[in-house]
């Protein structure tokens, strides 16, 4: 698994705008690719922070959907956003899930 993650500053009034246009917006456009797994988005409201990371079967398959991320990109600053760095490129090491209460490691 891949994912793409985004980091951006943007005026903590605004904040709930940009929510609105990823989760609205951008999710269903990813969604008609090939490969998209889903899509996570974190914020800090007090210093008007948001942080999206969206998930992709294979590196292919999310180096494909670069034109409609660019189009996010561009709404995106529209409404006031600022990139923090450059968006990453990562691949999954692993995904860990809380182990059960008195189940030895294996």
């Amino acid at each position: 698994m891949f994912s793409r993650i985004g980091t951006f500053d943007v005026n903590p009034l605004k904040l709930t705008e940009l929510v609105a246009h990823f989760h609205d917006q951008v999710v269903p456009a990813f969604s008609e690719h090939v490969g998209f797994l889903g899509y996570q988005a974190y914020v800090d409201h007090e210093r008007g922070r948001f942080v999206g990371v969206s998930l992709w079967s294979t590196r292919a398959e999310l180096e494909a959907s670069a034109g409609t991320a660019k189009q996010a990109l561009e709404v995106a600053f529209k409404i006031g956003a600022t990139p923090v760095g450059e968006p990453q490129i990562l691949q999954m090491a692993f995904n860990a899930k809380p182990r059960e209460r008195g189940t030895p490691d294996a």
